[in-house]
């Protein structure tokens, strides 16, 4: 079962909103939180003792209003793409949660930052855009077989709120022979639910109830149209793909929705 949260927060509004996030599922889930500011600047020693008390006069307001009365509030200096991954192995997290404007395409935790994380990093990235904060009780996953993607679709099943729907989406090509379409999309289930059995058995605790849908379209073309069919809470991705092409299209897919997320974003590497 997941034991921790790491919050990576910049002092800003939308970081606020990610240690909200993370407290409910901290109470969800039994967790205990750790929440981290990294300042990036190179400073003298006045000015950085006086950046760290007013850091952590920031991260004890934001966890006070988000009702955390039991975390870690954590200081450092250095690239934060870096420190936070450091910090995140360091402290064996469990999730690591940002926060970001959802129109904005430009931010201290944007894709890029968060594609940084990734590559030296297997935590699970939690990007928060929805300040509602309901429990989490539908999740879309994009699960092509990759190593991400499975380590994705499990910490999706983990973090899901008791009764939680998941709906795991494999976008296979085909070919271009119709007669044989049905059965090769057929073939194409039966290996995904045989994947989700197997990866499920890694799960500790319950599961949510599990569905899977097998699509002809193109990934992103797939999961466009079942965002909007299915309107989940929230979407998991793996960072990268199977083979050097298929890393390559759903590295290309992760970054396309870290700039552009439609709901709150969940990516594992």
């Amino acid at each position: 079962m997941p034991k921790h949260i790491l919050v990576a927060h910049d002092l800003s509004v939308e970081a606020d909103v990610a240690v909200r996030r993370a407290a409910q599922l901290a109470a969800e889930h039994d967790a205990r939180v750790s929440l981290l500011h990294v300042i990036e600047q190179p400073l003298g020693a006045p000015l950085l003792a006086k950046a760290r008390q007013s850091a952590v006069a920031a991260l004890q307001d934001s966890a006070r209003s988000a009702g955390l009365t039991d975390y870690q509030p954590l200081v450092a200096e250095g690239r934060p793409a870096s420190v936070i991954a450091a910090t995140a192995q360091e402290l064996q997290a469990d999730l690591l949660v940002t926060g970001t404007h959802r129109q904005a395409l430009v931010e201290r935790f944007d894709g890029t930052t968060l594609e940084q994380i990734l590559r030296c990093s297997r935590v699970p990235a939690l990007l928060v855009t929805d300040s509602q904060l309901r429990p989490y009780r539908r999740a879309l996953s994009a699960l092509d077989f990759s190593v991400g993607a499975c380590h994705a679709w499990r910490s999706a099943c983990a973090w899901l709120a008791p009764g939680g729907e998941l709906l795991a989406l494999h976008a296979y090509d085909a070919g271009n022979d119709p007669a044989r379409l049905r059965e090769r999309l057929d073939e194409q289930r039966q290996l995904l639910e045989q994947l989700m059995h197997d990866e499920s058995q890694q799960v500790g605790g319950p599961l949510p109830q599990l569905e899977c849908l097998v699509s002809s379209m193109g990934v992103r073309e797939a999961l466009d149209h079942s965002l909007a069919d299915w309107q989940p809470q929230l979407l998991v991705l793996g960072s990268r793909g199977r083979g050097a092409l298929q890393q390559a299209l759903l590295g290309s897919t992760a970054r396309y929705y870290l700039r552009r997320p439609p709901c709150d974003l969940l990516v594992s590497a």
